[in-house]
């Protein structure tokens, strides 16, 4: 501003010999005065702005009312105004400019102290809290998060601060963190606690994420108090530890690609070569269509026998769009013989070609394991459309944890092969499915025993019952020990309107009536599974 002053003046003195244009009389003299007298308050800083406009609206009057008058000087005069003016805006803006930079800084300060702050609350605490489940990676994450460094310099940026303020707040709570880290005996609940159940992980994999967690929580400590001590040694402790864990948990993959996948489903459309699968990407995928079969791969940390412990059946959860598991879900299972039970993965059909049905169905017939042939099933009831299916294995030991992937499946050009092999697998299984052997025989209550099922208001009509049960259970009060009844297994057999033929589970009672005796009525008490077999076994 001073310097705009400065040439203001030097440009008055070089004007000094400048009038008014008195001896002018014409047709403009009043607008002519009056311009000037405009000026003369421009020089006073009399209403500078009202002033100057006055004198720029008195100049276009000027010409227009005598247009042969030269207005040279008054333009000269007008030009020093208006440059005079649009400086001092220019000048004016320039600082209201700078006054908002610097509030908006002092702002974005505070905002990042504030913001700190909150951050410091959820990693350090007065007392002894530890908050649930921030501990290991979670805990490290957020102390990486306050970035110190970048703290100290926006603290020094800042300046003095005052007592109360957010950056007081924060020093006070670094120079207090080794102390709160003794009351909260995160060494003892975080690091030693986690390595302690290492020791008895039930798997490679889980021992490593135990070590893992503990290490997060050294490392996390170490960032805020880098000369602890005792986290020191345990971080140390624990490398060596993870190591052995290691070592011991790569003896269970095949490849480097088994490592990346572990404790997943990876979906193929041809049987994977185990160790060959980065040359047979073309074929890995979980996006499906008409006329492509589909194989899982398991990669497990453990081997199969493991994790299966004696059993050969892995039960399968299968939902198609969301809906009903396939087949209940409980009765869905993978057959596992123990012959292919040493290896760390597990490899299985839901959609399969001829040669694997060929080389890999017969435990399936054997065991009566309907649940591929149900899946094919729920397929051609679902149509001909876009199909969402989730698959998740569920193991019977806790050594492994259940795993659950999905896949999709565009049947839009049409289900006639699946139909197919639907009805193929379908009749396989029809052939080798026998009805229940009879325990017992006793014509005349079995005839009571259709009678009492055809009474259930269901809509199977029952036309014959097989006794299952050898002898009759009895069944007492839990309490007293007092006979309620006696009962006996058995299945009744109907056919529906398609011409298929099921055998329905129900159980029978006859109510105790006293002295060793039980009524004679045959009564209905409890219902079971129903199942499918061939009619030409029913005799």
């Amino acid at each position: 501003m001073k310097q705009i002053a400065l040439a203001f003046c030097c440009l008055l003195i070089a004007l000094a010999g400048q009038t008014q244009d008195p001896a002018y009389n014409g047709p403009a003299k009043n607008q002519v005065k009056t311009f000037w007298g405009k000026i003369d308050l421009l020089k006073q800083g009399k209403s500078p702005g009202s002033s100057l406009m006055s004198a720029k609206n008195l100049l276009k009057t000027i010409k227009e009312k005598d247009p042969a008058y030269n207005t040279s000087a008054l333009e000269t005069e007008l030009k020093v105004w208006e440059d005079k003016a649009t400086q001092e805006k220019a000048e004016e803006q320039k600082a209201k400019d700078q006054e908002k930079a610097a509030e908006a800084k002092e702002g974005e300060a505070k905002l990042y102290f504030s913001g700190l702050w909150q951050k410091m609350v959820g990693v350090y605490s007065k007392g002894r809290d530890i908050q649930p489940g921030v501990t290991g990676k979670t805990y490290y994450e957020r102390v990486k998060e306050l970035n110190l460094a970048e703290y100290e310099e926006k603290k020094k940026a800042a300046g003095v601060v005052g007592p109360k303020s957010y950056v007081s707040l924060i020093d006070e709570m670094l120079a207090d963190y080794d102390n709160y880290i003794v009351r909260a005996d995160r060494l003892k609940w975080n690091v030693v606690q986690p390595m302690t159940n290492s020791r008895n992980a039930s798997n490679p994999q889980e021992k490593m994420g135990l070590l893992e967690q503990a290490k997060y929580e050294c490392e996390a400590i170490l960032l805020l108090s880098p000369n602890n001590e005792p986290f020191k040694k345990k971080l140390e402790e624990i490398n060596k530890l993870m190591g052995n864990a290691a070592g011991e948990a790569s003896k269970f993959f095949t490849s480097e690609f088994h490592k990346q996948n572990l404790n997943k489903i990876i979906w193929s459309s041809k049987p994977l070569v185990i160790g060959k699968e980065k040359e047979m990407a073309s074929v890995i995928t979980s996006e499906f269509k008409t006329g492509e079969y589909i194989y899982g791969t398991a990669y497990l940390g453990i081997n199969a026998k493991d994790a299966m412990n004696g059993n050969t059946n892995l039960r399968v959860r299968i939902r198609v769009d969301g809906g009903t598991a396939v087949w209940g879900g409980d009765l869905s299972y993978i057959e596992l013989p123990l012959t292919v039970q040493g290896k760390s993965y597990i490899q299985f059909a839901l959609l399969p070609d001829a040669q694997w049905l060929k080389d890999n169905y017969a435990p399936y017939i054997t065991e009566e394991n309907w649940t591929i042939s149900y899946f094919l099933d729920e397929l051609v009831k679902a149509g001909d459309v876009s199909h969402e299916i989730t698959c998740e294995l569920i193991f019977p030991t806790s050594k492994i944890s259940d795993i659950k992937s999905k896949f999709s499946l565009d049947l839009g050009n049409g289900t006639t092969e699946l139909k197919a092999t639907a009805t193929k697998m379908h009749n396989e299984l029809m052939v080798s499915r026998q009805l229940p052997k009879a325990g017992m025989n006793n014509p005349a209550m079995e005839a009571k025993m259709v009678e009492v099922m055809n009474k259930l208001g269901w809509n199977d009509k029952f036309s014959k019952a097989i006794i299952t049960s050898s002898n009759w259970a009895i069944t007492k009060n839990n309490l007293t020990g007092v006979i309620l009844y006696r009962y006996v297994a058995a299945v009744g057999i109907t056919k529906d309107h398609d011409g298929k033929c099921y055998y329905q589970e129900f159980t029978f009672r006859q109510d105790y009536s006293g002295a060793g005796n039980y009524d004679s009525a045959i009564k209905y008490n409890s219902y079971g599974g129903k199942r499918e077999f061939g009619c030409d076994k029913v005799k």
